[in-house]
């Protein structure tokens, strides 16, 4: 519970509300005047949206990823700090759920364990279009150094070689991806510039997930990105 005082933060608000998913409306009513002009107006436009429901005096977060998004478009709160209570997990699933919206097939937490081991976030699988994408979903800070950066650039890398490299026993087990003619290494996050790349790889924000997918072919020509030849498809 919020420690009252005379007053409370609207940060605060926002944190109890990602840390226990829910919050009691006698808990906020010591907001600040504009405060509290601006938490109902979120809270209004959260249920608009289904992000969140509120039944007799309890606010509950029902989706808080959007949530996050949410706030990052309309106040200045420390987005980061929320953040931290959303798990890798939330974030992968989030993600794999935009992909089934726009009608694409996908697997997630792909383990493979016979010649070589190695894990996917996320496999989505373009069949209209031939193209795989090869996901990583990284719940980084904002404060992320290039060098940090890279690394997450080059262990993705390393799993998309040895991908490609086992595509047969892949094949077993996802029939579908000899449908992909090939592939593009991808990383989405929470933070990131709108869109943009590393050595040819997209690291994207996840507010354009959309957007990136939606542009495929514009943005590899803009960004000059790579995709990698699938040796297990066929026709």
């Amino acid at each position: 519970m919020i420690m009252m005082s005379s007053y409370i933060l609207l940060g605060d608000v926002f944190e109890h509300l990602f840390k226990y998913r829910k919050i009691s409306r006698n808990e906020v009513k010591f907001l600040k005047l504009h405060d509290r002009s601006i938490f109902d107006r979120i809270i209004s436009s959260g249920m608009e949206k289904s992000l969140l429901s509120v039944e007799e005096n309890e606010i509950t977060l029902l989706k808080p990823i959007e949530l996050l998004l949410l706030l990052e478009e309309l106040i200045a709160v420390d987005i980061e700090k929320l953040a931290r209570y959303i798990g890798w997990d939330e974030f992968e699933r989030y993600v794999a759920e935009k992909l089934r919206s726009m009608g694409l097939d996908y697997v997630s937490s792909y383990k493979h364990n016979r010649i070589a081991r190695f894990q996917i976030d996320v496999l989505a699988l373009d069949l209209a279009n031939k193209i795989g994408y090869i996901i990583e979903c990284k719940h980084w800070k904002k404060s992320m150094s290039a060098s940090q950066i890279r690394q997450v650039v080059e262990s993705h890398l390393i799993r998309v070689e040895k991908l490609l490299k086992n595509c047969e026993w892949i094949a077993v087990e996802i029939p579908a991806i000899r449908r992909i003619k090939y592939f593009i290494p991808l990383i989405f996050t929470l933070y990131a510039p709108k869109i943009h790349s590393l050595d040819g790889i997209p690291i994207v924000a996840i507010r354009f997930l959309n957007e990136f997918l939606a542009k495929i072919d514009m943005y590899i020509d803009l960004l000059e990105i790579k995709k990698y030849g699938n040796a297990c498809y066929s026709l």
